[in-house]
């Protein structure tokens, strides 16, 4: 039963640090699927010292960065969740990313709304590997 225990320990520690190896930082790139536009995301993930993971995340629009403010974050069994503003154009930008690490990028989806409305103004693809 002892080893059984440890044998279940280990486990858990392998796939604790197999996570924690998916931080630093992320370049990609987002695609419209209804305009064609594109463009550069930037993401960096780290862990706190509870374990929680943090994400930071910049998106270039028309070439220029926009730095977004995360208001949510969630990386939990390979599935990446959150929300984040950027300013675009003087308005708030709420993009929305949902995404799986496949052991050796991210890909997902993203959808953008603009200020108050929950209608979304544009959707599509991005991916993310490690940076270089």
């Amino acid at each position: 039963m002892r080893y059984l225990h440890l044998l279940l320990l280990s486990s858990l520690l392998l796939v604790r640090a197999a996570d924690t190896g998916m931080a630093g930082p992320y370049t990609g790139e987002w695609k419209s699927d209804s305009s064609g536009n594109s463009g550069a995301v930037h993401m960096t993930l780290s862990t706190a010292p509870d374990g929680a993971w943090k994400g930071e995340f910049s998106f270039t629009v028309d070439g220029e960065e926009l730095k977004s403010k995360v208001q949510s974050f969630k990386l939990e069994n390979s599935q990446l969740d959150a929300a984040c503003d950027v300013q675009v154009q003087g308005m708030t930008g709420h993009v929305k990313l949902t995404g799986k690490w496949d052991g050796k990028a991210f890909a997902g989806r993203y959808q953008t709304t603009i200020g108050d409305t929950s209608d979304p103004v544009d959707a599509g693809a991005w991916n993310a590997s490690r940076s270089k």
